[in-house]
């Protein structure tokens, strides 16, 4: 049987639908292909993105503790507050420079320095300034530090005020700059025992300060001796009078106890005069001042009519004091206001080989021509 030939039919040639079709997918092939790069990078974008965005929100990521160091004036909260950093916030977002800056706008301090720990901590160390005291400037109240800075004295700073002076007086820019100089030196703890530092000039030291102690003591110094104020509780033990003040006065290492300025008597001075009223001068040119016997406790030997006894001068002014003075008045010598030995106490003595000279009236004494050495000239007002 013969075989039947199969007749096969040339293949269709490509529609244009197919043509369109295969062109259409070349093109997105070399869209995708030039697109690959950017969809990496947005799906490493939103991967990255995913990450932070899980660290955000769990607890690692924030702030575990802020210690704060340094601080004394200030409280830890107020530093916090300065650096405007609190538990919880975002660890890794706390620059420490920032918060320096932040710090360091605060008025008490003069340094701060920031640290990121391990643990998420933050360790903020500050350096205050050292406050002298505060007072009021044209009505303002302010306080005053060491460097001779002033900040406005607002509610925050309350609770400082209390730790420190009130400042009365030092109006003038000098006083006030040599106050801040002197107190440079002074311990805190010592500034934190002054209840008012007073400026108070006396009649021989112009610049003396009054500084009252919050225990009730006064102790009086000036600008270039307030270190001693550092020794004031050991000084304060050794006052037996309570009711004295402390006197550092310029130059002196140690201080004295004496009575407070309002309480000193107003020592009025005598001078000698001669017979004409003129005033008798001692070698040193001063007027020759009258000075009387008086005891230990400062009180003065009278004579019977309860006169002082006075001390005599000699031809220079100076006293001629009687070595047995106390014996001589005890006897009754003195009963006079001067020195007046009977007749047969001279006799005895004269019997005996010893010799006690009597002193005349010592009104009579200042007569510079009875005593007065011939090479001495007695000058008059």
């Amino acid at each position: 049987m013969a075989e039947q030939e199969v007749n096969k039919l040339p293949a269709a040639e490509p529609g244009v639908d197919t043509i369109f079709e295969e062109r259409a997918v070349a093109k997105d092939n070399e869209a995708f292909e030039r697109a690959r790069p950017r969809l990496f990078f947005i799906a490493v974008f939103f991967a990255f993105a995913l990450l932070i965005l899980s660290y955000i929100f769990s607890p690692g990521s924030r702030v575990k503790a802020v210690s704060v160091r340094g601080n004394n004036y200030l409280t830890k909260a107020q530093v916090q507050k300065s650096a405007n950093v609190t538990i919880n916030d975002l660890f890794y977002l706390q620059f420490p420079s920032v918060i320096e800056a932040r710090i360091e706008e605060n008025g008490l301090v003069e340094s701060a320095s920031v640290q990121l720990l391990h643990d998420n901590i933050i360790e903020i160390e500050v350096t205050e300034k050292q406050p002298i005291g505060y007072r009021y400037d044209e009505e303002e109240p302010t306080v005053l530090f060491t460097d001779g800075s002033v900040i406005n004295l607002t509610s925050e700073l309350m609770s400082v005020i209390s730790r420190i002076p009130f400042i009365t007086g030092f109006d003038e820019e000098n006083a006030t700059h040599l106050l801040t100089t002197g107190f440079k030196d002074i311990h805190p703890e010592r500034i934190e025992d002054m209840a008012e530092v007073i400026q108070y000039p006396l009649s021989y030291d112009p610049e003396a300060i009054e500084i009252r102690m919050r225990d009730g003591g006064i102790f009086f110094t000036n600008y270039f001796s307030l270190t001693l104020v550092n020794d004031y509780p050991k000084l304060s033990k050794l006052i037996k009078n309570k009711e004295n003040c402390l006197y550092a006065d310029n130059g002196n290492t140690v201080a004295a106890a004496r009575a407070c300025p309002w309480d000193e008597e107003e020592i009025i001075l005598e001078y000698w005069t001669d017979e004409e009223g003129n005033y008798i001068y001692n070698k040193w040119g001063d007027r020759a001042v009258k000075h009387y016997y008086q005891d230990n406790n400062g009180s003065y030997y009278l004579d019977e009519e309860g006169n002082r006894i006075l001390i005599p001068i000699d031809a220079y002014g100076q006293d001629i004091r009687d070595d047995d003075f106390l014996n001589h008045y005890f006897e009754g010598w003195y009963s006079k206001g001067y020195l007046d030995i009977p007749e047969e106490e001279l006799e005895g003595n004269e019997e005996t080989g010893e010799t006690t000279e009597a002193t005349a009236d010592p009104e009579a004494s200042a007569d510079p021509e009875a005593t007065a050495d011939p090479k001495q000239t007695t000058a008059a007002e």
